[in-house]
């Protein structure tokens, strides 16, 4: 019986398949820009990706940073051509803003990806178009690294997870967001199948996850946590007999490490500071001020202690949640000057730190509380937002016309319903499918860590979870197709 060949090119046999690793062939290219176009929909449908104010901050944090490595550049030639010609050199102004009077700022590397990519005008659909494309990549990687699909099968399988999932909002939102659920997949395909795919699918995976760790302040601990869990992976897998390609654990390590260099890098040349997250905002602070631990031991203990943040509100915190403590009208960053802001980043970790063994009971309560919910609610951020440019030319938001904000609802509910069939799915392969075990428990880590990371350095929120949700139905896709495909080393 005749068989349309499938994405990994197993060999048929005797009943058999010999599984052949993915390979970075023409059929993956085609089935990765498919997958992108499919993702691409809330373009067609609302005209424009969706916006939040961090999407315009991205801009212009990647806006300056192109303007400040320019200069660093045009000093260093005209440098070299007053040396040569043996006078002084008349160098061009640095930088109006340099490291003392930045009060905080994102992830370097995605503000320059979003200034590179804001066409067409400032839109920033060249952006999430690119975002789409990774998104894709990581789909056609897993669903064709377990035993492959055919081109029927597969086809079906990137019309579900771009129609039924949080993906396509999530990579059609100018801000990183996706990049969680990327950097968890990559990590997946990396530790756990690393022997389904080839060297090239796996540098692609790297490099996703590399990029996903520079992406955002809170992808660093995810990052930390999934190769660690990798690490522990190999390890385990190592004592039982379990045949490992080589350099395996390096393709684990790769992306926390050279991610993590590149931000000591760029944070040292940028702002004299050898740090993973230099000018980051308080967001853990803020956090225990709204869940209560932090407030109440501030209120305490101010008078005695004398943190900066005491200092800046000498008559009470302001009231609010998380984000109007740090940018209300009132609050830290339009309060605080850099030089204080720097002060309390300091002092963030013994305060939040203190708050929570002061006040343990509660904290351990409202954070197993916020995970709980955390886990259960995601629901893509709304198109209700434009990028207009003021006088300046600087991207500013503005109401959009009205959209059908209705499809989002349904694709919430399509969601609910994929998550909850994939998980099914997949408990009934971890049952009966030993080898699979790996990939499905670090999936699940992945997601139980991204809520854990969102909660403990932010607040709970339904698209802090939609950006990984999806990862369910995906792999749920991809090992039920490989359990289809009758790949003999899963009999």
């Amino acid at each position: 019986m005749n068989e349309v060949p499938n994405l990994a090119g197993s060999l048929r046999g005797k009943g058999l398949r010999r599984e052949q690793p993915l390979c970075l062939d023409r059929r993956f290219l085609l089935f990765t820009l498919l997958a992108a176009l499919l993702l691409s929909w809330p373009l067609l449908v609302f005209g424009r990706p969706a916006y939040i104010q961090d999407s315009a901050a991205y801009y212009k944090g990647g806006r300056a940073a192109v303007s400040f490595a320019l200069g660093k550049l045009d000093r260093s030639e005209a440098a070299t051509k007053g040396a040569q010609a043996g006078q002084e050199a008349d160098l061009p102004a640095p930088h109006a803003e340099t490291a003392k009077d930045v009060s905080g700022v994102r992830s370097i590397t995605y503000s320059v990806a979003a200034y590179l990519l804001s066409a067409p005008g400032v839109t920033l659909a060249l952006l999430t178009i690119a975002q789409a494309l990774a998104t894709g990549a990581l789909m056609v990687a897993a669903l064709g690294a377990f035993g492959g699909l055919p081109a029927g099968r597969m086809m079906a399988a990137l019309i579900v997870l771009a129609g039924a999932t949080t993906a396509a909002p999530v990579a059609i939102f100018a801000v990183p967001d996706i990049f969680a659920g990327l950097l968890i997949g990559s990590m997946v395909l990396l530790t756990a199948a690393p022997s389904r795919v080839s060297a090239g699918a796996r540098l692609l995976c790297a490099g996703i996850a590399t990029f996903a760790v520079t992406a955002h302040a809170s992808h660093i601990p995810l990052a930390g946590g999934m190769t660690m869990l990798g690490l522990g992976c190999i390890t385990v897998a190592r004592f039982s007999g379990t045949p490992l390609p080589r350099w395996t654990w390096a393709w684990v390590v790769a992306p926390l490490l050279i991610g993590g260099l590149t931000l000591l890098s760029i944070n040292r040349v940028a702002f004299g500071e050898t740090s993973l997250a230099s000018k980051r905002y308080p967001f853990a602070l803020a956090r225990s001020v709204d869940d209560g631990p932090g407030r109440w031991y501030l209120e305490k203990h101010c008078p005695e202690l004398r943190y900066t943040i005491c200092t800046l509100y000498p008559h009470g915190l302001p009231q609010g949640g998380a984000l109007e403590f740090l940018w209300g009208k009132d609050g830290v960053v339009q309060r605080a000057t850099p030089a204080q802001l720097d002060r309390i980043r300091e002092e963030e970790p013994e305060i939040v730190l203190a708050a929570a063994r002061e006040y343990s009971g509660h904290e351990f309560r409202r954070l197993t509380y916020n995970a709980a919910v955390q886990l259960i609610i995601f629901q893509p951020y709304p198109f209700i937002e434009r990028l207009v440019l003021d006088d300046t030319g600087t991207p500013q938001l503005s109401p959009a016309p009205q959209a059908n904000e209705k499809v989002l609802g349904i694709i919430g509910v399509l969601t609910a319903i994929s998550a909850a069939i994939g998980t099914l799915c997949l408990g009934w392969i971890f049952l009966r499918k030993r080898p699979l075990r790996p990939v499905i428990t670090l999936m699940f880590l992945g997601i139980l860590g991204n809520a854990a990371t969102c909660v403990l350095l932010a607040a709970v929120a339904h698209r802090y979870q939609a950006r990984v949700i999806w990862l369910i139905p995906l792999f749920a896709l991809a090992l039920l197709g490989s359990l289809r495909g009758g790949v003999h080393r899963l009999d």
